[in-house]
């Protein structure tokens, strides 16, 4: 767990010996940018920001489905 202290990673556990974490953007990508990078260019792009956002918002049930046996 120390080494998570500093990390972007969020940790789960262990489990036979590998380590388990996750990670969520913080932000969406570059690539949803408008050309003059103003804003996110929601116009070309709302269909992949909002699919983003619902995966983003379903991780708290994903992560409670976990179980670590041991």
């Amino acid at each position: 767990r120390e080494r998570y202290e500093d990390s972007p990673l969020t940790y789960l556990g262990e489990y036979a010996g590998f380590s388990y974490s996750y990670v969520l953007p913080e932000e969406l990508p570059d690539a949803f940018l408008k050309p003059d990078r103003s804003d996110y260019d929601y116009q070309q792009f709302g269909k992949p920001i909002r699919l983003l956002k619902k995966m983003v918002n379903a991780v708290p049930a994903i992560l409670r489905s976990f179980r670590f046996i041991g």
